[in-house]
């Protein structure tokens, strides 16, 4: 599962004032801005997010010994079970959200 979130917030427009915008990130990094009354989306600079995704990624690489070491001290069998499943999930999901940043 791709980790996007949405929320809304209250932006100034060129449609007229303050109104409803929703806000979309892929994992904590904005993608982009989408106002509920006029539909104009604006799209952080890709560079920028792919930037922000590639730092993310990089914290999300250091924390994986700790998170092995833990899974396998745990429960070993399940932890070796589970793992290529796991392993291809992950691989997918992370092309999927490059793909999904690349495309704005």
């Amino acid at each position: 599962m791709i980790d996007t979130e949405t929320e809304t917030s209250y932006l100034v427009c060129s449609c007229g004032g303050e109104q409803l915008h929703r806000l979309t990130y892929v994992h904590g990094c904005l993608l982009t801005i989408t106002c509920e009354q006029c539909g104009k989306t604006t799209a952080m600079p890709r560079e920028l997010v792919l930037g922000q995704y590639a730092r993310d990624f990089r914290c999300r690489l250091w924390r994986l010994p700790a998170k092995v070491r833990s899974g396998v001290s745990d429960q070993p069998v399940h932890f070796l079970l589970t793992l290529p499943l796991k392993m291809v999930g992950k691989v997918d999901q992370t092309l999927r959200e490059v793909k999904l940043i690349s495309r704005s």
